[in-house]
């Protein structure tokens, strides 16, 4: 550690706030596409708390938001609300999954737009897609082959 340094650093994540156009929509396809399951929702608010059955990770709060109200990166990505950069590497949620086809056919059956099709490798698989609001999320699976 340098010797100025205060000794604060980050420990961990607390959750991820993801903007979306339309709550339920959002709420529906988090929790019936992926698996997650609904702590708590204010729709009158415009919020809702998603989190993974076994805890494992941050949760994330889905945040109403009005499609005028966001920035959205159109020379990136029609509907998505991230950067790429120099080397081509796209910012992106990263999801762990226990099987990675069954996901895959889950999602395409709740309408997700999927970018890459499932590609494997010696040691992992992985697919990309968008959820409803454009947000490029990859699916991970470890150890397939």
């Amino acid at each position: 550690m340098n010797k100025d340094s205060n000794g604060a650093e980050v420990i961990g994540y607390c959750c991820l706030r993801f903007p979306v156009t339309n709550l339920k929509i959002s709420v529906d396809f988090y929790c019936d596409g992926l698996g997650y399951e609904l702590i708590s929702a204010d729709y009158s608010f415009g919020e809702a708390h998603i989190a993974l059955k076994n805890r494992n990770g941050p949760s994330i709060f889905l945040m109403e938001t009005k499609p005028d109200d966001v920035t959205q990166l159109k020379f990136v990505f029609p509907r998505s609300f991230f950067v790429t950069s120099s080397t081509g590497h796209v910012t992106m949620v990263e999801l762990l999954t226990n099987d990675l086809l069954a996901l895959h056919e889950r999602l395409k059956q709740a309408g997700a737009r999927i970018d890459q099709e499932p590609v494997f490798t010696n040691k992992f698989g992985y697919f990309t897609f968008y959820d409803p609001d454009g947000h490029y999320i990859r699916a991970v699976e470890e150890n397939v082959g």
